[in-house]
């Protein structure tokens, strides 16, 4: 009992102090729109909760772009509303194998439309595949760094006997 709260006193502790090291930048700024993307000439608007949009199709594509465009991984979604650019982010962890995907997979997103370097795509921020959830940005918007599934049948929880 005692492991399991040090183990979680210790990620919230090192959540808080990320938290802390990541807005006291974001209110510097000069009131022009954040950086997304990794190349600081490429901007786009702040990540905003209330501006997202959830859309359900098929990948069509799957690619990972250099730096100079929009760096990153991302996923072509074919949905009854017309093709997305979805950007899953530009974490290494991000590849097709980690989120298992592939050509033809019914996919989910939520995001918020962006237009980056001139080209329209959607930032997302919860990918659901038919065997997994993974959340990519925070309700602010902020890459996560690491993928953590949610909803998997091996979680951490459900191999441990938790809740």
């Amino acid at each position: 009992m005692s492991r399991m709260f040090a183990r979680n006193f210790s990620f919230i502790t090192a959540v808080a102090l990320s938290l802390f090291i990541v807005f006291p930048a974001n209110a510097q700024s000069s009131g022009r729109a954040a950086s997304i993307s990794m190349d600081p000439s490429i901007s786009a608007p702040v990540y905003e909760i209330a501006k997202e949009i959830k859309i359900q199709g098929t990948v069509a594509k799957i690619e990972s772009v250099a730096p100079g465009s929009t760096a990153g991984f991302h996923i072509e979604v074919q949905a009854a509303e017309g093709a997305f650019d979805v950007h899953l982010g530009t974490a290494p962890a991000i590849t097709a194998e980690s989120l298992g995907l592939e050509a033809g997979q019914t996919v989910t997103v939520v995001g918020m439309m962006a237009t980056v370097g001139g080209n329209p795509m959607l930032l997302a921020r919860i990918l659901t595949t038919p065997t997994r959830i993974f959340i990519l940005r925070s309700e602010h918007g902020i890459p996560l760094r690491t993928l953590m599934p949610r909803g998997s049948a091996t979680s951490a929880k459900a191999s441990k006997g938790g809740f």
